[in-house]
């Protein structure tokens, strides 16, 4: 598996971010890049990383962006389906056997949260695009 980032470059500026689970974020965030980015023809290495410094800053830039994203809303992409923060939302209905409690817009916002941890971000998918490396267009050669 590729990936584009380092803790140690997520902590350093811009991106200046420490989460404990800095390297979970930087794979699954190496992973939508690499999907965002199959159909782009860009020199490789022997391991698959791109040679070309361009190439390779904005797949680190674009990784290092999604896991401060990620970061930033308390989203962790491994839990995709497990919605972990329920202070703050307002209980819609409570049963009492077998105990079931509902809150109030928690089918959209779990829908929302796997959205975003499944998705690249504006930034991030910016990143990609400034660079050249989210062109879709078909080549034909021979």
């Amino acid at each position: 598996m590729l990936i584009y980032a380092t803790p140690e470059e997520l902590a350093a500026p811009p991106w200046s971010s420490s989460p404990a689970n800095a390297p979970a974020l930087l794979r699954s965030a190496s992973v939508l890049v690499t999907r965002a980015t199959r159909g782009t023809v860009y020199a490789v290495d022997a391991a698959g990383m791109p040679t070309a410094p361009r190439v390779l800053e904005a797949f680190r830039d674009a990784v290092c962006s999604q896991a401060v994203t990620w970061a930033a809303l308390g989203i962790d992409p491994t839990a995709v389906g497990v919605d972990t923060g329920t202070t703050g939302r307002v209980v819609a209905s409570k049963s009492l056997g077998p105990a079931a409690v509902s809150y109030a817009g928690s089918d959209a916002a779990a829908a929302r949260r796997a959205v975003v941890s499944t998705s690249l971000s504006a930034e991030a998918r910016g990143i990609l695009d400034a660079a050249g490396l989210l062109n879709r267009t078909v080549w034909v050669r021979g």
